[in-house]
């Protein structure tokens, strides 16, 4: 049996455009995140979902809440389906982050990684516990159609995660921009999850 997930990462928010560590931090849709939505509604309507999940933070909410309604579905809210935890710079500016510690930057820039925030969660730990909640669903619904809002660094640790491609290698192929959207799908049978769709961005040219 297979089941199909489509992934999407949530729209775009005042935090995006100021540039900030949105981990946990929560912030409000701006007028291009709102067309977005309106535009992944449309790419999707078409989609019977048979059961929607977001994180439990309101960016993602926002972005399905129009599909879920078409679908005549409940957003069932997880946390494990949240964005890494920046630890004491969670919502801070990249600008503000760099004042502080510009290595933080330095680090990411070459491996495509953010570590070493005291108290923030690991990469790894990200990886681990969305690719666990994946697993969850797709045996929770086996067969169906899901649609999933979660975040971009937990999205592309969960495709790296199953594609075995480490962080440093084809950044812009797995980098998630806002309502970008992957398809994965779940064979039971073999117990192993095949991308169908990788980071389409057809949608988002204005």
């Amino acid at each position: 049996m297979k089941t199909k997930l489509y992934i999407v990462r949530h729209t775009q928010t005042v935090g995006n455009i100021e540039k900030r560590l949105t981990g946990r931090c929560d912030y409000e849709l701006t007028d291009e995140g709102k067309e977005l939505v309106e535009r992944l509604t449309k790419k999707l309507s078409k989609v019977k979902f048979d059961v929607a999940y977001s994180s439990t933070s309101g960016r993602t909410r926002k972005t399905i809440q129009k599909l879920a309604d078409l679908n005549n579905l409940k957003i069932i809210e997880d946390e494990d389906l949240c964005e890494i935890y920046f630890g004491i710079y969670d919502g801070k500016t990249w600008e503000e982050v760099n004042k502080i510690n510009p290595k933080i930057k330095q680090v990411q820039n070459e491996i495509n990684e953010i570590k070493d925030i005291p108290e923030q969660e690991s990469m790894e730990d990200v990886a681990k516990r969305v690719y666990k909640k994946m697993l969850d669903i797709v045996h929770e619904n086996a067969g169906k159609t899901v649609l999933i809002c979660s975040h971009g660094v937990a999205i592309e640790s969960f495709l790296r995660q199953i594609t075995k491609v480490p962080f440093s290698d084809l950044r812009e192929e797995y980098s998630q921009k806002n309502t970008s959207l992957n398809i994965v799908e779940y064979d039971d049978e073999q117990g192993k999850f095949d991308i169908l769709v990788l980071n389409d961005k057809s949608h988002l040219q204005f």
